[in-house]
């Protein structure tokens, strides 16, 4: 290091900011110093600075699903943000199983990673959650557990319900409403359902409980749960889709059955981009799981003795398309 800051013309202090990926140094300085580390054939043992400074500059990112498209989003903002501090990522998947987590937890604390950003799996117990964690700084994303000693980022899923209910209601005047799938125990969709409801019988629309009820989200569950559905001959004249995944199974159904959107108004919810062009266009409700992503690394960040403003994820909003009736 010292033959590097000499050759860059810099101050081993800078050098060492450099190898530990601050963002403090200048970008050309940053640069120099690189290229005489590269020149040197100098690589930096960060194994050995972690034991100095007890970071070593790795945090656990523990997640359900990887191939659902809204965990997706938000795990490419979280590594936005921790790879431009100099953090590696350890992204690894639970398949929404609460024991294989605990598992996970354990061995990357024992790895010796700095903190974690968890998605907690369905059935997660609070109490051993807090032992898997080992004293870690934590922050939790989009499953709102009940663990009010951990910090949380993910959306408002009462406001998230109450912006589809008024579309659909105030809108459209759909006097028969459901609120569409989602996992069984998943706790935003027992929130956002809950919220669905009561907006809909203090508005005066019924509930069909026949519609409302939890499937796999999937496009392919929403459609067979749809199919079956459609066969008993009523139809909500408005559903809300937990997910656009969901939504994307269930227009197929009610296409496939010559149910218009003029018919039967669906929305789904976190704007995914190919809603945009599926068929019919998918109205839907954007809670911007990039932004949820970003927000929770930087307050991480923040818990790791970093600095920065995260970015307060905002409130739920409609993008409005060709699956709710309108063009």
């Amino acid at each position: 290091m010292l033959e590097i800051a000499a050759a860059a013309g810099v101050s081993r202090s800078t050098v060492s900011n450099v190898m530990r990926g601050r963002s403090s140094v200048a970008e050309d300085v940053k640069r120099r110093v690189l290229d005489h580390a590269s020149r040197l054939g100098y690589v930096y043992n960060r194994g050995a600075a972690s034991l100095r400074m007890r970071q070593s500059h790795l945090v656990g990112l523990v997640i359900p699903d990887i191939a659902n498209p809204f965990i997706a989003e938000a795990v490419r903002g979280a590594h936005e943000v921790l790879s431009d501090r100099g953090y590696l990522v350890a992204t690894i998947e639970t398949a929404d199983d609460a024991d294989r987590q605990a598992l996970v937890l354990r061995s990357l604390a024992e790895h010796r990673v700095d903190g974690f950003l968890l998605l907690p799996a369905l059935g997660t117990d609070v109490t051993a959650l807090r032992a898997d964690l080992g004293g870690l700084p934590t922050v939790m994303l989009n499953r709102d557990i009940g663990a009010t000693d951990l910090e949380f980022v993910g959306p408002e899923e009462g406001a998230v319900a109450r912006v589809g209910a008024e579309h659909l209601i105030g809108r459209h005047n759909s006097t028969t409403v459901a609120y569409f799938g989602g996992s069984t125990e998943a706790q935003p969709r027992i929130a956002r359902a809950r919220a669905f409801e009561a907006y809909a019988t203090s508005h005066g629309a019924t509930m069909m409980q026949q519609w409302s009820v939890p499937c796999d989200p999937t496009p392919a569950a929403s459609y067979e749960l749809a199919v079956k559905l459609i066969a008993t001959g009523q139809v909500p004249m408005g559903i809300q889709c937990h997910s656009d995944s969901i939504a994307y199974g269930l227009l197929r159904a009610l296409r496939e059955a010559g149910i218009t959107p003029e018919q039967c108004r669906v929305l789904g919810c976190d704007d995914l981009p190919d809603s945009a062009y599926w068929n019919p266009s998918v109205t839907s409700i954007s809670v911007d799981s990039m932004i949820i992503g970003r927000t929770a690394a930087s307050r991480l960040l923040l818990q790791l003795g970093g600095t920065g403003d995260p970015v307060e994820v905002p409130p739920p909003h409609l993008i409005t398309r060709a699956s709710c009736g309108e063009h």
